[in-house]
């Protein structure tokens, strides 16, 4: 019973909590989504329909009945209101890896803590529920705050994509990181 209490606490943070995201959650998602900001921070460039997104819920919504990757809402923890969405997908069930993604929509939630809460709840999720063995993640090479984010929280930089992304008129660098198993036990 302890076990399954405390895998449920996986998805409770010290400020935010994760829950699936559905469709009820699309005027939250909508009202910072196109932003410059949290587009460069995601890599779209171009601003989505609020239909592109409905399908996207509906894409994550699959993706997890079949066991390829999880998306979760995340919220602030007392009020409850909506921060953004964190993911891991492409699961390899042979290799026993994914890929972590994460999002705060509004700037204005930056540096609150909330990301590092997000992943360290993905983590707990990845290694001790999914039992997976590596996790990786791409980064822009001047997202420096994530980059601290992720290294406080145990990844390692294991590679560079050079030039690999275009990003408000030049080409940048985007940097591979990861985690593995082992090393996050010892982070515990």
């Amino acid at each position: 019973m302890d076990d399954l209490i405390a895998k449920k606490s996986s998805f409770i943070g010290e400020k935010i909590t994760l829950k699936s995201i559905e469709r009820k959650d699309i005027d939250s998602i909508m009202e910072h989504w196109n932003t410059y900001e949290s587009r460069i921070g995601r890599g779209i460039f171009i601003p989505e329909s609020r239909t592109q997104r409905e399908e996207w819920i509906e894409q994550t919504t699959k993706d997890a009945k079949q066991g390829k990757g999880f998306t979760f809402a995340i919220s602030d923890k007392t009020s409850g209101q909506f921060l953004g969405a964190c993911s891991l997908k492409r699961i390899n069930t042979v290799s026993r890896g994914a890929f972590l993604s994460i999002s705060i929509y509004n700037p204005a939630n930056h540096d609150k803590g909330y990301g590092t809460d997000a992943v360290k709840c993905l983590l707990r999720i990845g290694f001790d529920i999914l039992n997976l063995h590596r996790i990786e993640l791409h980064v822009y090479e001047f997202l420096e705050r994530a980059i601290y984010v992720y290294e406080k929280l145990g990844f390692k930089k294991t590679g560079v994509r050079r030039e690999a992304s275009f990003v408000a008129g030049e080409y940048r660098n985007d940097l591979i990181m990861d985690i593995l198993e082992t090393e996050y036990n010892d982070e515990k």
